[in-house]
């Protein structure tokens, strides 16, 4: 056997093989039969199934004999020692069908092939056709029937019956002429001619169509039974018609199964066929009644030679009428008309029939359950050709939640514009108050053994103005005392707030105490203005005689200490300070740093480092690395923080201040 190159199969392999090989070879006959086109093209048509129902190609043909109409059992297997003695080479052969049927499949494009008329003269199956081949039976017997197809339809004589049922038709219309096999015997239908509005399942157009056979295009025709029908219309002249019933056909593998009706008639050069979809109806019926009622919408048609009235569903609604109230006539319509637009509505009615105009017109109405309602109403009247008026269309929107939307809006637009001004006026006495509050941007004039500046900018946005303050004093015995704090809240209230607890301060600084003692003081000043109120602060000492800094904060950003260019944050140990006004009688820690001549120390609120997206570490090192990394002088190095954080136009108060140790 090695002699062969090839590796005897296990038995369960090649029993398996030679169970798949005649499985797909009877269902090939059963298709071929049902289809009743040569078996290659049966093949194509099963491969393209299996893979439609996502299924391997031996389970759709196990399915396929096993519910066949003659009731085929699936072929029993050869015993084991029968195949035990089979060449090498029937195992190969075995091997190699299966794969050409499967592996054809995936490369080929769609179902081909048209029927016994697609093979040759006799209608029987081409020869050189493959098995595994996606396409026709073979080049030259394809390019046969497209020549013999062509002069088919260049033969067909113009057919005024067939024209005029493909012009009356209603919906989707085609001429099939017959194709015929040498006996004369119809093989397939060539599409000839279609309506003006024509559309297969799969939406193709009739340029799509045209001089394509029946059974290539929809091989659905012939699984559902309608291809002998068209036969026996064509041969008996009776009509045939069908549905609404369910419909499959397959077009490159894809099967679609629609609602159908199908009409069919003979005409002098072959059938004419109608159909029409009737999923498609419902759902564009659907779509219609609900694009109604999401626009509020109502159609109304008035017949005036037969006073008629057709309203929609939605016309009704309305109107507050029930569907079983029916319309209302046109003299009631001024009976539920609002009186101060009454002259408007009859002054449409006017136009509409005597100068015979459209019109539209906007009234209210109140409907029987009281309400009053807003409605919209275009209406168009159609004259026949003398000019009598004999028709007219009408539709009306519910405009009533638009017009209660504008009317809050109007409404909502005064009192923004109301609050604007107030917020503009407001504004204006909290920058008065502030400037009022805050010393000059010089400060610590004469201290000894430092120099120090500060910006404060208030919010750009006039909502956002809030309680940013600083203070700064030399006190008796030469020691200064700075201090930066924001009151919580924004607009004139926080500016009120800014300028009790600067005050507070100022009176509580030149008792000597220390820090944490003077935020324990701020903290119940600030407690007893309300529940409402609180704020945060960071208070500091220096001396020039021992070079201390003595600091408090009270849920304040740490300050920032700069030395011989590098960065640290003043914390105290543990957990911080709270920030002032949350609890009464709290004790504030003060804790302790000597000072380097040249040290920097930045004192700043949380408007110039909590920004939106950004980290809070992130932003306080960015600017401790500013003031680590200049050297001059301290307004210019202010200035350059400033701008460096990227901060041209400020959402919240921003204050910076800073000291240097001379």
């Amino acid at each position: 056997m090695g002699s062969i190159g090839m590796k005897m199969p296990d038995l369960r392999e090649l029993r398996a093989a030679m169970r798949g090989r005649a499985v797909v070879a009877e269902a090939r006959v059963v298709l071929a039969d049902r289809l009743g086109c040569h078996e290659a093209e049966a093949l194509q048509h099963l491969i393209w199934l299996a893979r439609d129902l996502g299924m391997e190609l031996e389970d759709a043909a196990t399915l396929l004999v096993a519910h066949s109409p003659a009731g085929a059992d699936v072929p029993d297997l050869p015993p084991d020692a029968e195949l035990m003695r089979r060449s090498v080479e029937a195992a190969r052969q075995a091997y190699r069908t299966v794969e050409q049927a499967a592996g054809g499949g995936a490369a080929g494009g769609g179902p081909a092939g048209g029927g016994p008329a697609a093979g040759g003269p006799d209608g029987g199956e081409s020869g050189g056709g493959e098995p595994g081949a996606m396409d026709e039976p073979s080049t030259s017997h394809a390019e046969a029937d497209a020549a013999s197809d062509a002069r088919l339809l260049a033969s067909t004589p113009e057919d005024p019956v067939a024209q005029a049922v493909l012009d009356a038709a209603l919906g989707s219309a085609c001429l099939l002429v017959p194709i015929r096999a040498v006996d004369g015997h119809v093989v397939d239908f060539l599409h000839a001619a279609f309506g003006a509005v024509a559309e297969d399942v799969f939406g193709r157009s009739p340029e799509d169509l045209i001089g394509r056979r029946l059974l290539r295009t929809d091989p659905g025709s012939r699984l559902n039974g309608l291809f002998p029908a068209y036969v026996e219309v064509l041969e008996t002249g009776r009509p045939f018609a069908r549905g609404p019933f369910d419909y499959t056909t397959v077009h490159h593998g894809t099967s679609r199964t629609v609602q159908l009706s199908i009409r069919c008639v003979r005409v002098p050069t072959g059938v004419c066929l109608t159909w029409r979809f009737h999923d498609e109806e419902e759902r564009l019926r659907r779509r219609l009644d609900r694009s109604e009622r999401l626009a509020k919408i109502g159609f109304a048609e008035w017949n005036l030679a037969t006073d008629e009235h057709d309203w929609s569903p939605q016309m009704l609604a309305n109107y507050g009428r029930a569907e079983d109230e029916g319309p209302i006539v046109l003299d009631e319509l001024p009976k539920i008309v609002e009186p101060a637009d009454l002259p408007l509505f009859e002054q449409a009615v006017h136009v509409l029939f005597n100068r015979r105009e459209p019109v539209q017109v906007e009234f209210r109405i109140r409907t029987p359950d009281g309400a009053n309602r807003h409605l919209w109403l275009y209406a168009e009247p159609t004259l026949d050709r003398s000019g009598l008026l004999t028709n007219i269309s009408a539709l009306t929107q519910d405009v009533t939640s638009r017009r209660s939307i504008e009317g809050v809006l109007a409404e909502t637009r005064r009192d923004l514009l109301r609050l604007q001004g107030e917020t503009a006026r407001e504004r204006q006495v909290a920058l008065t108050l502030r400037r009022a509050v805050l010393p000059p941007d010089r400060v610590l004039a004469g201290a000894p053994g430092v120099s120090a500046a500060v910006r404060s900018i208030p919010a750009e946005n006039t909502a956002r103005i809030g309680g940013d303050w600083y203070v700064t004093r030399v006190l008796p015995g030469g020691r200064s005392m700075f201090a930066v704090g924001d009151a919580s809240g924004h607009g004139l209230a926080a500016t009120a707030d800014m300028a009790r607890m600067r005050n507070g301060l100022l009176g509580l600084a030149y008792t000597g105490e220390d820090a944490g003692r003077l935020l324990s003081w701020l903290n119940d000043l600030v407690h007893d203005v309300g529940p409402a109120t609180t704020g945060t602060a960071v208070i500091g000492h220096f001396d020039p005689e021992t070079r201390e800094l003595c600091w408090a904060g009270a849920g304040h950003p740490p300050p920032i200490l700069v030395r011989d260019g590098r960065t640290s944050l003043l914390e105290a140990g543990g957990e911080p300070d709270p920030l002032l006004g949350a609890f009464p009688g709290m004790e504030y820690r003060t804790s302790t740093v000597r000072l380097h001549s040249g040290d920097l120390v930045v004192l700043y609120t949380d408007g110039l480092v909590e920004r939106r997206g950004t980290d809070l570490d992130d932003q306080i090192d960015m600017l401790a690395g500013i003031a680590a990394s200049h050297d001059g002088e301290l307004h210019q190095m202010l200035d350059d923080i400033l701008k460096g954080m990227g901060h041209d136009r400020f959402a919240d108060d921003t204050t910076l201040f800073a000291l240097r140790v001379r």
